[in-house]
């Protein structure tokens, strides 16, 4: 009986882990996607300064994200974004227009797929 009790408390424990996991990947998508939002609006407006300013704090917030989801996700995935990033701070400092709604568009792709990735589904699974 005490095996049983075990086996059930550690599936208990790896079902809550993920649930959590899948929380916290999902909000802080959500929170990414929203900034990104802001910053693409910003140059669709040409508006750079404002674009230039919600990219830090971007960046800021990527910064806090990134140590958490190395844990959790897979290296290859944030260094992706990583790498747009920096293609995005160069367009918007050039003010290209087309190229940075072009890596925003990128980014939210990739910020909203890891969720998705790391989710429990059959296409995960199989």
């Amino acid at each position: 009986m005490k095996p049983l009790i075990i086996i059930i408390s550690l599936t208990i424990l790896i079902v809550a882990g993920g649930s959590i996991t899948l929380y916290l990947l999902n909000s802080e998508s959500q929170r990414l996607d929203d900034s990104l939002s802001s910053l693409g609006e910003a140059i669709e407006n040409g508006n750079w300064d404002n674009a230039s300013k919600n990219l830090k704090e971007f960046n800021s917030k990527w910064d806090r994200t990134s140590s958490l989801w190395s844990m959790l996700v897979d290296h290859y995935e944030i260094d992706n974004i990583e790498l747009l990033l920096s293609q995005l701070a160069s367009y918007v400092k050039n003010k290209n227009r087309n190229d940075a709604l072009s890596s925003v568009s990128s980014l939210k792709t990739l910020i909203k797929h890891i969720p998705e990735k790391e989710s429990l589904s059959l296409k995960n699974v199989f």
